[in-house]
């Protein structure tokens, strides 16, 4: 781990994160500008947050790749992959409660802009339009979490892939998704067979709701999708 300079193209992705939405671009150079925001590298392999040593920190991967694991019964399981403009460590914000929920890895050499938690409490205080984009994204992170649920509990491996790509879909902020996993750990984090994974896919494209060009899709009807997760 190396502590690193800013670099001015990492205040674009600033700029396009939920936080940010309906505010000023002084208030965006202004946090970005802030001591407290932070640049870190992390090496391939190296350990970013584990249940017992993490940040109280909001993470945005401005390069490389980063995996989001839990360890199971018998098994690691692969919860979530963050490439450039991941978002990580809502879960260790504004909390009484001690430790991770996960631990996060990265894949390859990355770099990650940090926001601490006291560096967003005055942003909330001076800006309450920040609280409210930053409570939006916490629901809707919890309606998926719900979903995922679900779909792991019962549901179809058809469901599961339409969770995953309306929830990609969501944190890109548009329709074309690029996968950063392999589809072997993509079948892996939604807890199905890589055929099933495979027909899945095929299913949503013959229904005409996405698009797949290998690792390239399209999501082409976000409401049809969205009927899959229930």
């Amino acid at each position: 781990m190396n502590y690193t300079a800013k670099k001015a193209k990492y205040k674009h992705l600033l700029e396009g994160l939920f936080l940010f939405r309906n505010i000023s671009q002084e208030v965006v150079d202004a946090v970005y500008n802030s001591p407290a925001c932070e640049c870190v590298e992390f090496f391939s392999g190296e350990m970013v947050f584990t249940q017992n040593q993490y940040r109280r920190s909001l993470g945005i991967v401005v390069s490389g790749e980063l995996r989001a694991t839990k360890n199971g019964a018998n098994t690691i399981i692969i919860l979530n992959s963050f490439s450039q403009g991941g978002v990580f460590g809502a879960a260790g914000l504004f909390s009484d409660m001690e430790g991770y929920v996960s631990e996060i890895q990265a894949i390859r050499k990355s770099k990650v802009l940090f926001l601490p938690e006291e560096l967003l409490h005055s942003l909330f205080m001076a800006m309450p339009v920040a609280a409210e984009n930053y409570i939006r994204y916490l629901s809707g992170r919890i309606r998926f979490l719900n979903n995922r649920i679900d779909s792991f509990t019962g549901g179809s491996a058809e469901r599961r892939v339409a969770v995953f790509l309306l929830d990609a879909a969501s944190k890109a902020g548009k329709a074309d998704i690029r996968l950063s996993i392999t589809f072997t750990n993509l079948a892996e984090s939604l807890n199905i067979g890589r055929a099933s994974l495979y027909r899945a896919m095929d299913s949503l494209v013959d229904a005409g709701l996405i698009s797949r060009n290998g690792k390239e899709i399209s999501v082409l009807n976000v409401a049809g999708l969205r009927e899959k997760c229930f």
